[in-house]
């Protein structure tokens, strides 16, 4: 272990030691990680800051100061009365239309987006039919997480399909994943994790003793609302939200345009249209979870610079001669890229594991196709820490947790996920090749 990989590692855990016990603001403790990054040399002034000016940071501010917007029309309101008309007060029922629309969304733009469009919505749905906001997220996020990557050949999972088809073309093998290979694993997978959480969506009610949240108490069922714009100012915020939403999904299949673009476009024309004040414009992004995204960006890049990725999978690398089939290799590979994602960006999951696991693979006469696979999956399994992945970021700060809420309810879907790729992938896999 070289001093800069101990380095790296020494500030992961500081960092994570920090989120944990909350000794210091989230928002300072990720703030901090750029600044050591730097002080210590493991990455470069550019290199350390350089998730403020990330893509997915920039959308998150533009898609806070429209769901600004969006809050103060009618629509948001219509359409609580009208899933608490057809919900008949079942936490169920409300709950399978919120992951079932979240994931469809997600699917055609990205779970983070869908979550940043989709919260004053959510909001107003969980203080209308009385649950819990924190578990409601936490669901949305891990749900729409799994759905937006490689689950269907839609949008922006066509190019983690060509991503991983590279991964295998690099390892020096003939084979390739057929367009819908990983929807066959991942598909059934989705319905377990959805039938999780509508099973345990009646502790979703906040009336259960133990159960906290984050937002104000419930409105009066009687209450009536209270137009805020003109009737012309409420149609141009309507077809500025909509509007958006459409062509960044548009975006994300033609990729003529950035979609990080469009939401600057759309955040500064409601600004400009007086549908926002600047002041309330900025006062509608939660910076917490903006600097814990921004903040943590640049782990990812340490770890490759610092060669602490490397020195993690020779760690494994070393563990894995003593598997002999593809399942046992694959499911190895799916657990500890499980419990790596918690801790690292998945782009730097797999860009780590992906080539290790198909050379692997083809060096002991195995199909390396289940065993990527493994990492593809294991790499998505991030539910356990708001460091995992960016969705679970937004949840966390817009909800206010603190980190032991966190894994409680975190855990048991990564466990259950982690399982369910053992039992079924190979199945999947067999019957396919």
């Amino acid at each position: 272990m070289t001093a800069e990989i101990a380095t790296v590692l020494f500030i992961i855990v500081i960092m994570s030691i920090s989120f944990f016990t909350e000794i210091l603001p989230l928002a300072f403790t990720a703030f901090m990680v750029p600044v050591l990054l730097q002080v210590t040399g493991i990455l470069t002034a550019a290199q350390a800051w350089s998730g403020f000016s990330n893509t997915t940071v920039i959308t998150f501010i533009s898609m806070f100061i429209i769901s600004g917007v969006f809050a103060k029309t009618s629509v948001t309101y219509r359409v609580k009365m009208y899933v608490k008309k057809h919900s008949n007060n079942s936490p169920t029922r409300v709950t399978i239309m919120i992951l079932i629309a979240c994931s469809i969304l997600s699917i055609l733009t990205s779970a983070s987006s869908t979550l940043a469009a989709l919260t004053p919505l959510v909001m107003e749905i969980c203080k209308d039919n009385n649950l819990d906001e924190k578990r409601v997220f936490k669901s949305i996020a891990d749900v729409t997480t799994w759905a937006a990557v490689q689950m269907l050949p839609l949008g922006s999972s066509l190019s983690y399909f060509i991503l991983f088809n590279q991964y295998l073309e690099a390892s020096g093998t003939s084979l390739r994943y057929g367009l819908l290979d990983m929807t066959w694993v991942k598909l059934p997978m989705w319905f377990v994790l959805l039938g999780y959480y509508i099973l345990i969506s009646r502790r979703f009610n906040k009336n259960l003793p133990g159960t906290d949240h984050c937002l104000a108490p419930v409105q009066d069922d009687n209450e009536k609302f209270i137009p805020v714009y003109t009737s012309k100012q409420e149609t141009l915020a309507t077809i500025i939200f909509f509007g958006n939403m459409a062509l960044m999904i548009i975006a994300s299949f033609t990729q003529i345009v950035p979609a990080y673009l469009i939401c600057v476009a759309f955040a500064c024309l409601s600004v400009g249209l007086n549908l926002i004040s600047d002041k309330d414009a900025f006062k509608s992004v939660s910076w917490t979870v903006i600097f814990m995204v921004a903040g943590s960006l640049p782990l990812a890049t340490a770890m490759n610079v610092s060669g602490a990725g490397k020195w993690v999978a020779a760690l494994v690398q070393e563990t894995f001669p003593i598997l002999t089939t593809p399942v046992l290799l694959a499911s190895a590979f799916c657990a500890i890229t499980m419990l790596c994602t918690q801790f690292m960006h998945n782009t730097a999951v797999w860009s780590v594991f992906s080539p290790i696991a198909a050379v692997m693979a083809i060096d002991m006469g195995m199909d390396p196709r289940l065993v990527v696979a493994g990492v593809a999956c294991g790499a998505i399994i991030s539910f356990g820490t708001p460091m995992a992945q960016v969705a679970s970021a937004y949840t966390y700060g817009i909800c206010n947790f603190n980190m032991k809420e966190f894994i409680k309810l975190g855990w048991v879907p990564c466990v259950l996920m982690t399982i369910a790729f053992f039992i079924w992938a190979p199945i999947v896999f067999k019957l396919m090749y």
